[in-house]
């Protein structure tokens, strides 16, 4: 079935919470579609959905019965229409947002795209007020706010990286900024990576965040867990990313006993001039790379704890394989080299908060 201008047909279901996410990012870019003359029609969920350019009723229709089993395989799936006739059928969140990020104009490749989580869906499925577009290298980052401050402190994030805040191009939710009460709130999906009660260290996290998903440097490899920064210590920690929300809405206690947590989207390592592990990081005060040594790993306790080497084996292996794929093989060899010799904090991560706060000049 060929059409007069481009329209993607998208299968949805409203128990599916990829397809809650799909939908958040389609409204907030209801402004995009529209200016690129594109069409979105989404079935299953009640009557058919129409964004961008307008489809007449007796079209929608007939296009809702052709293609009303595109999900039977799973949701989000979507085909595509265009005046040469139909593209193959994609499925999948990322396969779909692809297809929207091509439909109006632009490479998927230069657009960060993650797969939404149950927490994601949660944070981002509300309305937002604005969605702007900054820039990661040659990709570009869409930072969703609501609250008129928010969005001001957004736009201000967006156009510190070279290029203007105008979304020209579909853009997913990445990062989101909100102020309910006297806090600041960014999140990234669902999860929080900075509270703060200070419009300047809002965004300030923002501007790292962004600059965390340009590409890493030659020597550099990217892990996808958290770091805390020791204060004028000279010395970082890692820490696994599904502890993030917890300890940053502890970053006072943190913050007391001289732990900053670096909001970044992962922890960049790169060797220092003896070997060992070095995370390269913005300065907070002139946004230069800083690079600060890695003196261990703060790590979820094994639920069977087994004397000898292997234990230790397991735990530093789970550790290598938070590096961000792709991944070159030297890459992992040299994660696993760097690790091998790093101190591992064991416990859960109201230990580990203990641990940082009581303690914290003896790591």
């Amino acid at each position: 079935m060929s059409a007069s201008h481009p329209v993607l047909v998208v299968a949805s279901s409203p128990d599916c919470g990829y397809c809650r996410q799909l939908r958040a990012d389609l409204d907030a870019n209801r402004h995009t579609l529209t200016r690129r003359g594109a069409s979105v029609l989404l079935l299953g969920e009640g009557s058919p959905l129409t964004w961008g350019a307008a489809l007449e009723p007796d079209r929608a229709d007939k296009l809702a019965a052709t293609y009303a089993r595109l999900g039977r395989l799973g949701t989000p799936a979507a085909v595509r229409l265009s005046p040469g006739g139909a593209h193959r059928a994609v499925r999948g969140f990322e396969a779909v947002t692809a297809d929207l990020v091509e439909l109006s104009g632009w490479e998927a490749g230069r657009v960060i795209c993650e797969v939404p989580t149950s927490c994601s869906v949660g944070v981002n499925g509300a309305p937002v007020d604005a969605l702007v577009m900054a820039r990661a290298g040659t990709r570009a980052v869409g930072i969703a706010a609501r609250g008129e401050r928010a969005v001001r402190v957004a736009t201000l994030a967006a156009e510190d990286t070279p290029a203007d805040s105008t979304v020209r191009g579909y853009v997913p939710i990445t990062v989101l900024v909100e102020r309910p009460g006297n806090l600041w709130l960014v999140f990234r999906g669902g999860e929080l990576a900075a509270r703060s009660r200070s419009e300047n260290d809002t965004l300030d996290a923002l501007r790292r965040i962004v600059a965390g998903f340009g590409p890493p440097g030659a020597r550099q490899v990217r892990l996808m867990c958290g770091a805390l920064v020791r204060t004028g210590g000279g010395r970082a920690l890692l820490f696994p990313r599904n502890w993030m929300s917890y300890l940053v809405e502890r970053n006072s206690s943190l913050a007391r006993a001289g732990w900053r947590i670096d909001p970044g989207p992962f922890a960049c390592l790169e060797p220092g001039p003896d070997g060992a592990p070095l995370l390269s990081h913005p300065s907070r005060t002139a946004g230069l790379a800083q690079r600060t040594p890695v003196v261990g790993v703060l790590a979820p306790r094994p639920t069977v704890l087994t004397p000898g080497p292997a234990t230790r084996a397991r735990l530093l292996t789970r550790i290598v394989n938070w590096s961000v794929r792709p991944v070159s093989p030297d890459h992992v060899r040299a994660v696993c080299a760097w690790v091998a010799g790093l101190p591992l904090h064991l416990g859960t991560q109201e230990e580990a908060l203990a641990f940082l706060t009581r303690s914290p000049d003896a790591v």
